[in-house]
């Protein structure tokens, strides 16, 4: 088990935003939230939406060409390793860019000064 199951955390913030305009992917958000859910509570997951995902995501890969990289998120360390490395990168992704807003914020490049008005 994974820590708080990050992978489907990462799943289910992924279908969250997909589902806003392929509503197809809407049935997986209550999949995605129930397994990360179980996880979090150290069960096991009773709909195993992480492994069917891993499944799907590896299958999609090999069918458009991609055969090295469906073989490798086929195995479900790799794949839970790729989605863990992807949520820590867009946390401290998301972290810089509010830095560099507040820090806009507190000091505008334009001041009556330099810009006119």
């Amino acid at each position: 088990m994974v820590l708080f199951c990050i992978p489907c955390l990462m799943l289910l913030l992924y279908f969250a935003i997909a589902s806003i305009f392929v509503p197809r992917y809407r049935v997986y958000i209550k999949e995605g939230w129930r397994c990360f859910m179980d996880k979090l509570r150290g069960k096991n997951c009773s709909v195993s939406f992480d492994n069917r995902m891993r499944l799907k995501i590896s299958a999609w890969f090999s069918r458009k060409g991609m055969t090295r990289i469906g073989k490798f998120l086929y195995i479900k360390r790799n794949f839970d390793l790729t989605l863990i490395i992807i949520g820590v990168g867009t946390t401290v992704l998301s972290i810089y860019l509010m830095i560099l807003f507040i820090q806009f914020m507190i000091h505008p490049p334009c001041t009556v000064d330099t810009c006119g008005a």
